[in-house]
């Protein structure tokens, strides 16, 4: 079953869109279907069961037998909104809050664990997109806390989760804005938010940098107190390294935190013209110049299109997309519904067309097994496959689908599903397993496999 999956299959499609009943009763018998002569995978997506599988992949990391069976029962667009409607479940306790570790390897165990799964994978999507590096946080509590605004935010509208990245403390020093003044203007966060978090290339000009530059000068990440009223940090000056720590996570358990502000004394207070408009701007007027551009619903459709529904998205379908996103007003929720009931999504040729990311992958092979403790050995096995939460190789983030082919990447994928399925415990029944999990879709040779064996 995991060498299947480590093949990168992360979903299915199928036939129809919209809202349209799909028959409630499947065949049990579910016989092996190995792909067609031309390579191409025999989708399943002609029925409930297909398709519901295929949106809870898409939408979550996997499901147990049980939510599968509850799922094909229902109406399609009655389950598109059922998932969309999931709210997200408190994170694992986290001892150290300030040490990353401790964050993404907890991430990653609620992700394959949590009930409501939909609103982790829209955070892992936005982690992907709005990305930051741990390196920017040692020892400060402020990961966790971006991770908080993905998963609150992530599911509400872009401006306000724009708003609150222009402010968040680890973005904030991930792109320098902590170094950024009137008397100094650091670019990096005024070009990456518009290259890669809104328009894309080709929508902005090099003026449009500087002057956003000048915008998002003075914005600074301090420390707080537990009613939100700014605090100082007391003097580390003499204390042992483990004495510094002790001092930080005191503080931490006293509710302080880090929040980004405006400081005006460190601001441009000049006029600024920006995607040709003028004026004294701040950076809540940027933001809603960046919404009111044409490119903005089309590039961030476009991103959510690669990751949850299909690598090489048609122009028709962005355009689709992208003007019910901008209707919305940016709705996320929108977005989402948009993307899962779109005839595209459902068609037989996005069956198993993308290809899952590491995390992804060893999340759901520990849902299928049901094995949620091996996190800590996914984490580390992550490294091996290029891919370490917070930990991108760089400001675009990771590869999509395609990407994550590589002959050294692939060797990972297999020793892990190696060591995920050698502890002496019971794994689940094969053929229930290439039932529920693949669909009953198999390669040829591995339907030959299969046909042979005798146990």
């Amino acid at each position: 079953m995991l060498a299947a999956g480590a093949v990168g299959v992360a979903g299915v499609a199928g036939a129809g869109a919209g809202i349209f009943l799909l028959p409630r009763h499947t065949s049990t018998s579910n016989p092996l279907s190995a792909a067609g002569p031309d390579g191409a995978w025999a989708s399943t997506l002609g029925t409930a069961r297909g398709l519901a599988a295929h949106l809870l992949r898409r939408a979550g990391f996997g499901y147990s037998d049980a939510e599968l069976d509850a799922a094909a029962s229902m109406r399609y667009s009655d389950l598109v909104e059922k998932v969309i409607a999931q709210q997200p479940e408190d994170l694992p306790a986290i001892a150290n809050p300030a040490d990353y570790r401790q964050v993404i390897v907890a991430w990653q165990s609620h992700m394959a664990s949590a009930t409501a799964q939909y609103p982790d994978r829209v955070a892992f999507f936005w982690h992907g997109v709005l990305t930051s590096d741990f390196r920017n946080a040692v020892q400060q509590p402020v990961v966790l806390q971006q991770l908080k605004t993905f998963r609150s935010l992530g599911r509400s509208d872009l401006r306000s989760l724009l708003l609150a990245i222009t402010y968040d403390p680890l973005m904030i020093r991930y792109l320098d804005l902590q170094q950024s003044s009137a008397a100094a203007p650091n670019e990096n966060y005024a070009r990456e938010l518009m290259e890669l978090f809104t328009l894309g290339p080709g929508n902005y000009t090099e003026t449009d940098v500087r002057e956003g530059a000048r915008i998002f000068s003075g914005i600074r990440a301090i420390l707080v107190d537990a009613t939100g009223a700014p605090a100082r940090l007391p003097s580390l000056q003499g204390l042992t390294v483990q004495q510094q720590l002790a001092q930080v996570q005191q503080l931490i358990a006293q509710g302080y935190s880090y929040k980004g502000v405006m400081q005006p004394r460190l601001h441009d207070q000049g006029e600024k013209t920006y995607l040709k408009q003028s004026g004294n701007l701040a950076p809540e007027q940027a933001i809603d110049i960046l919404l009111s551009q044409p490119a903005c619903a089309a590039h961030v459709a476009t991103r959510a299109l690669v990751h949850f529904a299909t690598p090489n998205p048609s122009k028709s379908l962005v355009d689709s997309v992208a003007t019910k996103f901008r209707a919305s007003k940016y709705d996320m929720t929108a977005l989402m519904r948009a993307i899962f009931t779109s005839s595209d999504f459902t068609a037989a040729a996005n069956y198993r067309s993308l290809v899952r990311s590491p995390v992804d992958y060893t999340v759901a092979a520990m849902r299928a097994l049901g094995r949620p403790e091996l996190t800590a050995q996914a984490a580390l096995a992550g490294a091996g496959m290029a891919q370490v939460l917070y930990d991108p190789p760089n400001v675009g983030g990771w590869p999509n689908n395609a990407g994550w082919i590589a002959s050294s990447t692939w060797l990972a994928r297999l020793n892990f599903a190696a060591q995920a399925t050698s502890h002496p415990l019971a794994l689940p029944d094969p053929r229930t397993a290439q039932k529920y999990q693949l669909d009953g879709v198999v390669g040829a040779d591995t339907a030959a496999q299969y046909k042979a064996a005798t146990t």
